[in-house]
């Protein structure tokens, strides 16, 4: 049976004009560079097959937003078995960030995306102290993530969930052992431990750190006890455009940041609506020309 040469995912339009959620399939063609949109019931096509150069294979995936158009679409899940069975395979792994090693988050993430591992989720959080009793439940709780939890932290630290093919082997090899002086460090001196230190952990087992990601990410009481660690004081917002995120720029640009004496106090990842970038953009309407291309940029 031969292999399709496209990937389908259901995407989900909501459409001003008529307030309401169209379903559509969304076929991308990655050797062409090429998105194909029609509805997912009638089968009528919405868009046929056009070349985006912009679109790359790694912008797809359950969770995405893209702007084909000036349509946002969100991809909500899978549209053919093919497609699942591809992206059912790829591995998701859970890492933090902190000590020593925060101060070179920079070159972490450029580490993490030049090996052609997606970030899919992100953000820099900190233990709230009035709210610490729910970490020490899910020690008792649950037994298998006890160890995790134990290695929470107290101070800032980044969160991170990254997905590819074989990612938790490969993110394993690139990061290197615990023990940054041991032998095996020494002999692969590139690996992220002996460049920065021993302050990123990540999972024993890719099963595990499944768990540990939507413990962090998806579990309602865990974001109670781990709040944005922004300070709001004597501070101002940097945001790193969707272009220079997809071209893997993210890391290059804070590492930029701090080397010009800048502290990074929070960062987040965040996927925007259009609605939630024209609210945003708000103040500057009327007063820069640009404020639809940047609500436009935001919202990519």
């Amino acid at each position: 049976m031969a292999t399709p040469n496209n990937l389908a995912f259901i995407g989900e339009w909501f459409k001003n004009d008529t307030e309401t959620v169209q379903q559509l399939i969304v076929s991308f063609y990655p050797s062409e560079k090429a998105i194909e949109l029609f509805e997912r019931k009638t089968k009528k096509v919405i868009l046929h097959k056009t070349k985006i150069e912009d679109l790359s294979q790694s912008d797809f995936f359950v969770g995405a937003k893209l702007l084909i158009f000036g349509k946002q679409i969100n991809i909500i899940g899978y549209g053919d078995s093919y497609t699942k069975l591809k992206y059912g395979n790829e591995q998701r792994i859970f890492i933090m960030v902190f000590s020593e090693a925060l101060q070179h988050i920079g070159e972490i993430l450029h580490a993490i995306t030049k090996n052609d591992l997606h970030i899919r989720q992100l953000n820099m959080l900190k233990i709230d102290d009035n709210y610490s009793w729910i970490l020490k439940n899910f020690c008792t709780e649950q037994s298998e993530l006890s160890y995790f939890v134990d290695n929470i932290p107290s101070n800032s630290f980044v969160a991170m969930e990254l997905t590819g093919d074989n990612s938790y082997i490969r993110f394993k090899v690139l990061c290197g052992h615990a023990n940054s002086s041991d032998g095996a460090n020494i002999s692969a001196s590139t690996t992220l431990r002996a460049l920065y230190g021993t302050g990123i952990y990540f999972s024993n087992s890719a099963i595990s750190s499944n768990m540990e990601s939507k413990l962090i990410f998806s579990n309602n009481d865990v974001r109670l006890c781990l709040k944005s660690s922004v300070l709001l004081k004597n501070s101002t917002l940097c945001i790193i455009k969707p272009h220079a995120v997809r071209q893997g720029l993210t890391g290059e640009i804070i590492t930029q940041i701090l080397e010009k004496g800048f502290i990074v106090s929070a960062m987040k990842m965040m996927r925007f609506e259009r609605a939630n970038c024209e609210e945003f953009m708000g103040v500057y309407k009327g007063v820069i020309p640009e404020f639809e291309i940047a609500s436009e940029l935001l919202s990519q």
